[in-house]
Order: C-alpha cells, then sequence, then structure tokens
C-alpha cells in the first residue's frame, strides 16, 4: 500500500473512530495506546486494507487535469467514487484533496493493467 493510501486509511479510520468515541491518543510512531482503539484499528485496517473489502464492479480512479487550481496536488491516477457533494458541485471524492468537481479530475477504469479514459 502506498504512503497516501495508508495516510487516507488513517484519516478513514479517525472519523470513524472519532463518531464512537475511541480514544485516539497513540505512542511516537501513530500507534493507539488504547487496547480496545488499537483492536478497532487493526479490523478497520483488515476490513479496508488490500485484503480487505473490494468494491463491487470496477474500481473508478480519477487523474487531476493539469488546468485545474488543483494540479499541483498529485499527478498520479487515485481511486474515487462518485456521490452528492457539498458544494453541489464537488461530487468527485478520494484522493489527497478529498473532493474535487467533474471539472476538475478526468475519470478512468483499469482492466487488466490498461487504464482506460471515460468520456
Amino acid at each position: 500500500m502506498s504512503s497516501l493510501e495508508t495516510l487516507n486509511l488513517m484519516l478513514g479510520f479517525q472519523v470513524w473512530a472519532e463518531d464512537r468515541g475511541y480514544d485516539l491518543s497513540a505512542d511516537v510512531d501513530g500507534n493507539p495506546t488504547n487496547l480496545e482503539t488499537r483492536a478497532a484499528w487493526l479490523g478497520f485496517e483488515a476490513a479496508h486494507g488490500p485484503a480487505g473489502c473490494m468494491p463491487k464492479g470496477q474500481q473508478l480512479y480519477a487523474l487531476i487535469k493539469k488546468s485545474s487550481e488543483y494540479a499541483h496536488q498529485t499527478d498520479k491516477l487515485f481511486p474515487v467514487r462518485v456521490c452528492g457533494g457539498i458544494p453541489a458541485d464537488y461530487v468527485v471524492r478520494g484522493g489527497p484533496g478529498g473532493v474535487y468537481r467533474m471539472k476538475d479530475v478526468e475519470l478512468y477504469v483499469i482492466d487488466d493493467g490498461k487504464q482506460y479514459r471515460l468520456k
């Protein structure tokens, strides 16, 4: 798993755990110090990491357009999903910035290692 994927996983866990009242204190390496939180993290990581739950169908990916104000964030594909947004035009979820407008990204699927741009 890349460092960006690990960071996204950790941030996702933080939001999930805060909503449920877990103690998020951590040691200098970022590992939870509370035993219950550590167990929850291991379960979250197992479910959402590379060996965990996989999306049904093909994974959608985005690439930030060079013309976008967000182009500095990354020049690599990242997994996304499309859903309602607030503000309403920010419907692409995922990646380093978290949310994007459709006009800021190109969408792709990957099949057998080959990238296919969606038009």
